[in-house]
Order: structure tokens, then C-alpha cells, then sequence
């Protein structure tokens, strides 16, 4: 079904300037919690909200219309006096710029957008009337929940509130709640049924049984979700790209280079047919393919650097994830940003999500402490998590780092120990780095409790996955007490590979040269036995010697002839 035939492509272009537009939002908002009487921030997200809506308003998206016209009219009272910022407030315009990007996700698909919950048009509503936002009406929202897949019933904790889903989906209050082999059976008095839920200030209430558990927004029509109840890469990858006129110049020059050095070429070949081969033309043709050599290695440059995109463009919407899932846990934690404009390849940047998300939820949930612990020992009140990239050679180097209370390589060590990752015996022969890398093996987790946000051990096991997907490694680092730093290191692009050849017996190989650290010559003289295994010092180092052929089972091919 399309709703906005013949208008695609106005759609297609709409949405790549509004979601800009609405990231540059989130990213705002979160300045402006800081700085809330900052009018140059109020200005600029009033024309953010203002310049979605007439986009909006031009395709006919009446709802989003809606939406964007009760927010824009909000920061026009703030920017005027009229209103005062506070956390509620705040917690009902973040709602509103979650509902807007699930209506951008209704209009990627060419359908007309849901209505905003009522809930979230009776707080702005109310806001705009200066009445007081109720907490329970917009509450913060909420943080992408752990992968379905691993959703064990083995604990009560991830089963579904069946009493809660029941009042959801029948709008009745189920009276008893019986489960039988994993079944329930709901029943309801007449009286329940006639009843309607309770309403609060006339929005209605959002609990967190509802957010957590039960079916997603999508999956009935009418029944709108919160925005944290959906994934972003549910939606689908974003296929299009943005490239500095400059790059593609540069691109088109290197083209018509090749093109003249191709004409110059030609031009040669037909004089080698026809006879002449003197020393001249032998010079000319020399010349002529070390300039296309040389041209054509500056267009794959060229090229490569089109893909590049800054990494800020992914960072940006994290400062929005942690303050929410702050708010949710009742901690203060500001999220810090450095390297935005550190290059990768989009493809890459795109797959970096989840593994970024998971870092930045653990370090908010594991990492750092409430408040008042931190008060207890002589911390500040705010805790720091640290978002940084920078390029070191031809890698990318991604950190996270958080102030919290660190970790215990023995205390990581014993919870594997007791939730059967690994044996007593696997584990007394771990270094202090190799226990802290536990934590990324499945199942493991610190967490005695599973909740909404983290509990079940499959976070970090994700992070690892998607990291050597994109042929990275990830490190970790902690000091108890001071906090933990998770370094994520990744090639500046997979579209091209450089490789070191080499050759045996007359067979050529290639191997990444991202994983070659150093190039030695080994004279046999050099060579020691130890245990009847050749070995080589190398700057007082003993290092084992093995023979590509025994690596790749050509010294059993070998003996079986």
C-alpha cells in the first residue's frame, strides 16, 4: 500500500533532510538540558520542529504535522519567557522527537503516520496550557532492550507480565491469573470488563511492565508503542550517501586523466604494429603505463575517500541514550564526545551500532555508580562516560570510559566459574586481561537479576560478534575503583584490503597485512629446538617458528604421495 504515489522522490528527500534535522535536534536538547536558557539552542530547534513541519505539511502527513505544531508552538513559549524548562518537561519533548522519527519510519514504508499516543499530546498540551507535566504521563524513554533471541523463560523475571498484557490488549482488569505449563488463563468479572483504565490529568499512565514486555506498537493496529519499544536497524540500512563536491571533482579529474593516458596508449600500440620499435617508443610506452599505474591508484583513493563519513554522524545519538537510561535508573551521567570528525566507512559505521550501544548502556547500567555511592566515596556527583575516535596508521580507534567502580579480574573470574563458562582449573591459569575478557563470552553476566535493561549475558557477546565481523578486536582495561576503558580497534575500510604477497612452491598467498606486525629474516642458524619444536629469540623473546606448508596441511598431502 502507498499512501504517496507518484510523490517518492519529494519523500526520499524529505526524509534524508529531517532525519539530519531531527539528530541535529536530539543532539541540541541535550545542550539545552544543560543550558536552559541558552535562546541561540531554543532558536535552533524551534526551526528544526518549524522546517519538519512544512516539509511534513507539503507531503500532507497530517499527524506528524500535528506533533511537530504542538512542539514547534512549545519552544516558541520557552524562547519567549512564557515557559520554564524543567526534567518532565524535558522527558515530554524527547518523547515527542522519539514519536516523530517512528513517523519518519511509517513514511520510509509510503504510509501515513499513526497518531502520537494520546498520553503524549495530553502532556504537551498540557505543558503549553502551563500546567504542570505529570512524570507518570511521559515517562523517560526507554533503552533498547537485550535481542529477543535470548528471551529464556527459565526466569519469572523475562516472562511477560500476563496481567499487565491482558489489561493492555482487552482494556479490563483481569480479577485472577492462572498459569498452568506455561499457559495462562485470564479471567474477568463483568464488572472489569465495563471499567475502563484509569487515566491521569487525562493522559494516559505508561508503566514499565508495558514498555518492557508484550507485543510492539507495530504489531497492532492502533496501539502505539513508545519509541523505545523498536530497534533502529529494524527499519532497515540507510542506502544513500553524502559526499563533498570536492571528493567527486576529484574523482571526475582523475577520470579524464585516464582517459588521455588510454588515448596516449592507443596511440602507441598502433605505431608498435606498424613497425616501430625503436628505443623512443619503447621510452613513451614506459612512461604512459607508470602514469595509468599511478592514476588509477590515486582513483582508488579517490573513491575509498567518497565512502568515508565522520563518525560524529553515529555518535551524535548517544548523549540521547545515556541521558534516558540515566533518567530510568536514577543516576546523573553525562556522556563526552571526542574524534567526531574521525573518517570510516559508512558501511562500517552503520555496523558499528549495536556494539556501540551495548558499550554505552553497560557503562551507564554495570559502570558507573548512583549518586550517593559516588558521594559515600568521595566522588563527584555526575559520573563521566568518554565517546572518543582517532585514527593511529591505517586503523580506527574507538574508546569508551567511565569514572565508575571498575572491575575485579577474581570477581569476573569466580561468576564465570559459577555459571559454568569455564572450569576452576580454565580459570586459575587467566591473566588479569584475560579475565576481564570473560565478560564478552556468552552468557556471562554480573547482574544477579534480569531487568529491561541488561541481566541475561548477551550484550557483550553481541559486541565482540559484530567487532570481528568487521575484522576489529576489542580490549579492555579496569582499575577498581577508578573505572574501565573498552578499546575497539578497526580498519579504515573493508572495500579494499591491502595484503602482503608471498610465495611457496610457486603457489602465491596473500595475507592481510593488518595482521602482519613485523617482517624478520630467519637464518637457519637462528633456529633452536625446544621440545623438538623450532623456536627463535627475537629482542629476548622466545617465539615458536612455524612453516606455512605445516599450517595449511601441505606436509600431509606431502607424505600421503
Amino acid at each position: 500500500m502507498n499512501d504517496f504515489a507518484g510523490m517518492e522522490e519529494l519523500m526520499q528527500d524529505f526524509l534524508t533532510e529531517g532525519s539530519d534535522l531531527l539528530s541535529d535536534v536530539d543532539s541540541k536538547l541535550i545542550d539545552l538540558e544543560k543550558q536552559p536558557h541558552d535562546r541561540d539552542l531554543l532558536n535552533i530547534i524551534f526551526r528544526g520542529f518549524h522546517t519538519i513541519k512544512g516539509g511534513a505539511g507539503f507531503l500532507n502527513a497530517t499527524e506528524l504535522v500535528t506533533l511537530c505544531h504542538l512542539t514547534e508552538n512549545l519552544f516558541d513559549n520557552l524562547r519567549n519567557g512564557e515557559l520554564v524548562l524543567n526534567a518532565d518537561l524535558m522527558d515530554a519533548i524527547f518523547a515527542a522527537t522519539g514519536e516523530v522519527r517512528l513517523m519518519f519510519d511509517s513514511l520510509a514504508q509510503y504510509k501515513q503516520p499513526e497518531a502520537a499516543p494520546p498520553h503524549l499530546i495530553a502532556a504537551l498540551q498540557a505543558a503549553l496550557n502551563g500546567e504542570a507535566v505529570g512524570v507518570s504521563a511521559v515517562a523517560p524513554q526507554a533503552v533498547m532492550l537485550e535481542p529477543a533471541a535470548d528471551s529464556s523463560p527459565s526466569s519469572s523475571v523475562s516472562s511477560p507480565d500476563w496481567p499487565v498484557l491482558y489489561q493492555a490488549l482487552t482494556a479490563t482488569s483481569p480479577v485472577q491469573v492462572q498459569v498452568e505449563s506455561g499457559v495462562p488463563e485470564l479471567t474477568s468479572s463483568p464488572a472489569a470488563i465495563q471499567t475502563p483504565l484509569p487515566s491521569t490529568g487525562g493522559a494516559e499512565a505508561s508503566s514499565p511492565e508495558l514498555r518492557s514486555f508484550g507485543r510492539r506498537g507495530n504489531d497492532i493496529p492502533g496501539n502505539k508503542a513508545p519509541a523505545a519499544g523498536r530497534r533502529e536497524n529494524e527499519v532497515g540500512k540507510d542506502n544513500t550517501i553524502r559526499v563533498d563536491t570536492d571528493r567527486l571533482d576529484q574523482v571526475l579529474n582523475l577520470s579524464g586523466e585516464i582517459g588521455l593516458t588510454k588515448n596516449r596508449l592507443t596511440h602507441l600500440r598502433t605505431d608498435i604494429l606498424q613497425g616501430r620499435s625503436d628505443a623512443a617508443i619503447l621510452l613513451a610506452l614506459d612512461e604512459s603505463v607508470s602514469q595509468l599505474d599511478m592514476l588509477v591508484v590515486n582513483l582508488q583513493n579517490a573513491v575509498m575517500k567518497t565512502r568515508m563519513q565522520p563518525i560524529g554522524r553515529l555518535f551524535n545519538k548517544y548523549p540521547r541514550l545515556a541521558r534516558d537510561l540515566a533518567r530510568q535508573l536514577g543516576k546523573d551521567v553525562e556522556l563526552v564526545l571526542s574524534g567526531e570528525e574521525t573518517e570510516i566507512d559508512k558501511t562500517m559505521i552503520e555496523d558499528l551500532n549495536d556494539p556501540l550501544v551495548h558499550l554505552i548502556r553497560n557503562a551507564v547500567d554495570h559502570g558507573v555508580e548512583s549518586s550517593e555511592q559516588r558521594a559515600a566515596v568521595g566522588k563527584a556527583a555526575k559520573s563521566l562516560v568518554h565517546l572518543s575516535a582517532q585514527q593511529e596508521g591505517d586503523h580506527i580507534i574507538i574508546r569508551i570510559t567511565d569514572d565508575g567502580k571498575g572491575m575485579r579480574p577474581e570477581v569476573i573470574r569466580n561468576k564465570a566459574i559459577e555459571k559454568g563458562i569455564i572450569s576452576a582449573e580454565s580459570a586459575s591459569s587467566l591473566d588479569d586481561e584475560q579475565s576481564l575478557s570473560l565478560i564478552l563470552l556468552p552468557g556471562f553476566s554480573t547482574k544477579e537479576e534480569i531487568s529491561s535493561v541488561s541481566g541475561r549475558g548477551v550484550g557483550m557477546d553481541v559486541v565482540k560478534t559484530n567487532i570481528e565481523k568487521l575484522s576489529g578486536t576489542i580490549g579492555i582495561t579496569s582499575v577498581p575503583g577508578k573505572g574501565s576503558e573498552f578499546t575497539i580497534s578497526l580498519p579504515l575500510t573493508l572495500a579494499i584490503l591491502p595484503v602482503l604477497l608471498l610465495r611457496l612452491c610457486n603457489q602465491s598467498f596473500a595475507v592481510p597485512l593488518s595482521l602482519v606486525r613485523e617482517i624478520l629474516s630467519v637464518p637457519p642458524n637462528d633456529l633452536q629446538q625446544i621440545a623438538g619444536k623450532a623456536t627463535m629469540v627475537v629482542r629476548s623473546e622466545v617465539l615458536p617458528v612455524l612453516s606455512l606448508a605445516g599450517l595449511i596441511g601441505w606436509d600431509r598431502l606431502k607424505n600421503l604421495k
